[in-house]
Formats: C-alpha cells, sequence, structure tokens
C-alpha cells in the first residue's frame, strides 16, 4: 500500500482560492479604518488646539479669542504660548493643511479654525462649540463614511 505525504494540487488550488475570497473581502474594510484613523486624529488635534485656545480666553480680561491668523506658525505661537507644544508643520497633527483660524469681527468670543486632513479631502472645523466635519470634504459623504463620530458643521450652524 502507498503512503500519501503531502497535498495534492487540487487542494492546494482550492485553499489558495478561499484565502484569495477572503483577503477580497477583508482589505477593502482595512483601508477605510486607516482613513478613519487619520481622520479621528485630525479631529483629536484640532480639539486639543480648542482647549488651549479656551484657556487663552480665560486668561484675558474680556474672554477674547486671539485676532485672526492665516499663517500656521503665528497660530503655533498662540497655542505654545499657553501650554500646548505643537510640531512646526501640520503634517505632524494628521493636517494635510491649515487653512487659517478666524476670529469674528463682530464678536471676539467667536472664531473658526478649518483644517483639511492629511487624506486631502475632508475638512475639518473647531469652533467654541466643538469639532465637526465639514460639508466642503470633497466628496461631501468622507463626514458620512468615515467621520461618523464627528458632528456634521451643519448642525452646529456652519457651512
Amino acid at each position: 500500500m502507498k503512503t500519501r505525504r503531502g497535498f495534492t494540487l487540487l487542494e492546494l488550488m482550492i485553499v489558495v482560492a478561499i484565502i484569495g475570497i477572503l483577503a477580497a473581502i477583508a482589505i477593502p474594510n482595512f483601508i477605510g479604518f486607516k482613513k478613519k484613523a487619520m481622520i479621528a486624529a485630525a479631529a483629536a488635534n484640532l480639539e486639543n488646539a480648542r482647549a488651549v485656545l479656551s484657556s487663552y480666553a480665560a486668561a484675558q480680561d474680556e474672554w477674547c479669542y486671539p485676532p485672526t491668523m492665516t499663517n500656521y506658525s503665528d497660530f503655533v505661537d498662540i497655542l505654545t504660548s499657553h501650554g500646548l507644544a505643537f510640531p512646526s508643520s501640520p503634517e505632524g497633527l494628521k493636517w494635510g493643511s491649515f487653512n487659517g483660524y478666524y476670529r469674528d469681527p463682530s464678536d471676539c468670543k467667536l472664531y473658526t479654525i478649518s483644517v483639511t486632513v492629511a487624506d486631502g479631502a475632508t475638512r475639518l472645523k473647531a469652533l467654541p462649540s466643538g469639532v465637526c466635519c465639514s460639508a466642503e470634504s470633497v466628496p461631501p459623504t468622507n463626514c458620512e463614511n468615515f467621520a461618523k463620530n464627528i458632528l456634521s458643521c451643519s448642525t452646529l450652524g456652519v457651512p
């Protein structure tokens, strides 16, 4: 009687096909997790900046936020002077770009920080009332698909 060693070619092909099917199902889900993690990290860093701005306002006599800044380095200087060490470039925060910090000219207690996440498509904003995902994201469904735990800016009355 012959003893059988190893697997037949057919058995190996079936195993490879099953692994391929499982990989085809799983890999698209993992890609989404990476984008969700990037957006969550960017939102957390934006929340930290928001907290430091509140500290800045508390140190002022009239609870006013700093004046408008479009330059990232000026913004970092304000944050650093109130205890938060931010990297020298926005990429270290998972922000693809810093779009600016704008204080409302008619009410010094209102501001908007606008950043684009490192994915280059998702736009986040910070307001005194919280961090939100903007409909200015391209495509706008980024907020619905990858930032479900972040408020939509439209719910806060911001475009």
